[in-house]
């Protein structure tokens, strides 16, 4: 029996309890051979396993790269950890020896043509926009004087005031006076104000320089490439297949339980009190793993006793103890008892069923 499984004394005190607690209590209280106990010894646990990965590839840098730092080698898989090389919190980044070089970057000089503008420094732009007051559609009253609609002159004019466009002045086209749109002056179209109608607008981008900084050198105009080799422990955790489930019907409320709890590291024997089934299932997690360097092991135990009684075969009681250290109980209908409740429910619907058709 391990430390933690309540006595059968201690399993009738328990449901005794959880009775008068529900007013469920018979007269007397139940005792120990009205009791027919069942006890399930559950086991679970995860194993957390660093297993060694070694990864190769070839590497590049801009510029020049110092990695006089780094420990070389000449096959990754024989070299040899030294001391204070243990990748326990980071990876351990190597050097292939002889693989440090340094080449030109396909750039050249560290820059590249501007994707915006293609290398010309400045972008297109239309020179002239439609007239925010009359949107081209109300610049001028008298179109046969010139001609029909004025087009766009070879230079558009500043945009003028628009903040009154009821008001009108001398059209530019046709020499009317008070007959055109005060922000084209008849023409129907302004200036730019990024362009100034010349086309075009500097390249933000670049600067009006035409080429941008190389993303694949930095600027360096060059790169260092090598072969590097990386020893690393990852952590991988998997939960172990418990020998016994627990029981279905309070699977959530164990989880509140008072789980004992052992922490194994990498050459620490199993506890003592278990039992021979629980080693024999624990048996095929703690096999030793290929390029496996260290492990820990996480075991959580909990003794859930099942009780019925003797007297109320429709009713089950489920003792065990939380983390408080008392024993906690509860109660639910046996599967005799959902049978014969799913039953009644049946001969109820049925009842009623035949009830509305006599009505009718």
């Amino acid at each position: 029996m391990a430390a933690d499984d309540p006595s059968d004394e201690e399993v009738r005190a328990a449901i005794d309890a959880h009775l008068t607690r529900f007013g469920r209590r018979r007269h007397p209280a139940p005792a120990l051979e009205d009791l027919l106990l069942t006890r399930s010894h559950l086991l679970e646990g995860t194993i957390t396993r660093r297993t060694e990965d070694r990864t190769e590839q070839t590497r590049h840098r801009p510029g020049t790269l110092d990695l006089s730092d780094r420990p070389t080698y000449d096959v990754l898989g024989d070299y040899k950890l030294g001391p204070g090389e243990s990748p326990l919190d980071r990876p351990l980044d190597l050097v292939r020896r002889g693989t440090v070089h340094l080449r030109s970057c396909d750039c050249g000089n560290g820059r590249r043509q501007c994707a915006d503008c293609r290398g010309m420094t400045y972008r297109p732009c239309e020179p002239a926009q439609v007239c925010t007051a009359c949107q081209g559609v109300t610049m001028c009253t008298q179109y046969l004087k010139h001609g029909g609609l004025p087009s766009t002159p070879p230079r558009p004019p500043k945009p003028g005031r628009a903040d009154r466009p009821d008001e009108r002045v001398t059209c530019e086209g046709c020499h009317t006076p008070d007959s055109a749109c005060p922000g084209c002056r008849g023409w129907g179209k302004v200036r730019c104000p990024q362009c100034e109608a010349t086309g075009r607008i500097p390249c933000a981008s670049c600067s009006r320089k035409g080429t941008v900084e190389c993303t694949t050198c930095e600027g360096h105009g060059n790169l260092t490439s090598w072969t590097a080799g990386r020893i690393a422990w990852p952590r991988r955790s998997e939960a172990m297949t418990p020998p016994v489930p627990r029981p279905r019907r309070i699977g959530s409320e164990l989880d509140a339980g008072g789980w004992q709890e052992d922490l194994l590291d990498t050459d620490d024997p199993l506890p003592g009190d278990l039992s021979p089934d629980q080693r024999a299932a624990l048996e095929p997690h703690l096999r030793h793993r290929k390029d496996e360097r260290e492990r820990q092991v996480v075991l959580r135990r909990l003794t859930v006793v099942t009780a019925r009684l003797s007297g109320s075969p429709h009713r089950e009681f489920y003792v065990f103890r939380g983390t408080d250290g008392r024993l906690r109980t509860v109660g639910r209908l046996s599967q005799e008892g959902r049978w014969k409740a799913s039953v009644i429910a049946g001969a109820v619907v049925a009842l009623a069923i035949l009830v509305l058709v006599l009505i009718r």
